[in-house]
């Protein structure tokens, strides 16, 4: 399990007519930050990474299903923070990307810098 804190917001990061969140680590460019969730892991993502379909996530108080892990998840995870939350009904084979998990229920969270994420429990 991994757990870490929201830092950051960036002005464009949260979309109702997309819901979706980009999360990135403090080593985000300034740039990226316009359009990301910044977030500091309490603890090593490396060491505590545990991610499969069907684990659970959870943010503040609401929890989330895994429907779909890309393959690239586990290594932009440990290694700059990063990944893709996307709150849209699984799309076809065809058009999933390997940096995104695709969760449900299909409601994209309150956030706020503070909030908690908790990733396989």
């Amino acid at each position: 399990m991994i757990k870490s804190e929201i830092m950051a917001i960036g002005p464009e990061a949260v979309s109702a007519k997309e819901p979706m969140l980009i999360l990135f680590d403090e080593t985000a460019s300034e740039r990226l930050r316009e359009v990301s969730v910044i977030q500091r892991f309490e603890n090593d993502a490396t060491k505590n990474y545990d991610l499969q379909v069907g684990s659970k996530i959870q943010i503040d108080a609401k929890e989330y299903t895994v429907k779909y892990l890309g393959e690239l998840v586990e290594s932009n995870l440990t290694s700059i923070g990063h990944t893709v939350f996307n709150f849209k009904e699984l799309p076809s084979k065809d058009h999933l990307q390997e940096n995104v998990i695709y969760l449900e229920p299909h409601v994209l969270p309150q956030i706020k810098v503070g909030s908690q994420i908790i990733y396989g429990h």
